[in-house]
């Protein structure tokens, strides 16, 4: 099997070739949605829900991670997207895993880093027994943007002996370079790269009317017209709204054909 494609989009930030097929197909099954003031909000939801998309990244992972050397000997999961693709990586890896959770989640004894991100002040913790000293731990989060959660975890694991031998997302959003901070803040990063298998703009666009964050009552006439409405659903489709109240009514439809870097140009960024 021809070996996959990597490029080095800029020092320390590796992504799999654009043209890459099963890259492709991933970037297919991740929607965006408009969610906590964020326009795009990248949700891997829609590729965990897509068996063979989800299957292309763990390889695509595993294929990586395999190959490493010095070989990796742990495997981390961020609180908590980091849970979905982490444990399958460190169980086809053969290593353990374990979780970096927010504070007050893990029982026994921990060790804990404080960082901010754009809306609060946070605190992650792994247990004092995850990392022993000289360790390689590989960080799985789902998306890279300014880098600050990472940034904490690296820390973390450094404090308690580790070596971060990479961190692996399923989507960076490259406007933001989450990289060059993330490698220039602690002397122990500085060779460390992040690994990505679709960069945000590849990611393809979200038709009118599907971007929307709202509740549902269940049972209310807008539930019945969605279960109605998703009757029609193939994998993949989003459900989009026309109007409101009683009056609204839904279809569901695919994303795309365009991706976002097709339509808005490479200065695509979010808002």
């Amino acid at each position: 099997m021809m070996a996959r494609k990597i490029v080095e989009e800029d020092e320390g930030y590796f992504l799999v070739d654009k043209d890459d097929a099963d890259a492709k197909r991933i970037a297919a099954s991740i929607p965006g949605f408009d969610f906590k003031g964020i326009p795009m909000f990248f949700d891997v939801g829609g590729l965990v829900g897509d068996i063979e998309a989800f299957q292309l990244a763990i390889d695509i992972f595993v294929e990586r991670y395999k190959a490493m050397e010095p070989p990796v000997t742990s495997v981390c999961g961020l609180d908590a997207r980091g849970f979905l693709f982490g444990p399958p990586v460190a169980l086809a890896l053969k290593v353990p895993f374990f979780m970096m959770r927010k504070q007050g989640k893990l029982p026994g004894p921990t060790m804990e880093v404080p960082y901010k991100t754009e809306y609060s002040d946070e605190v992650l913790t792994i247990p004092c027994t995850a990392v022993k000293p000289g360790d390689r731990v590989v960080i799985f989060d789902d998306l890279i943007a300014t880098g600050g959660t990472t940034i904490a975890a690296a820390n973390l694991i450094v404090e308690a002996g580790g070596v971060v031998a990479e961190v692996a997302v399923i989507t960076a959003i490259a406007f933001f370079k989450g990289w060059k901070k993330f490698r220039s803040s602690l002397p122990q990063l500085k060779d460390v790269s992040i690994f990505s298998i679709v960069e945000a703009t590849n990611c393809l666009v979200m038709p009118e009317g599907s971007t929307g964050t709202y509740n549902v009552s269940s049972g209310s006439k807008e539930h019945k017209k969605i279960t109605e409405a998703m009757k029609q659903a193939k994998l993949g489709d989003v459900l989009t709204k026309t109007g409101e109240g009683d009056a609204a009514t839904f279809h569901t439809q695919a994303r795309g054909p365009q991706s976002l870097r097709e339509k808005h140009g490479s200065a695509y960024a979010p808002e």
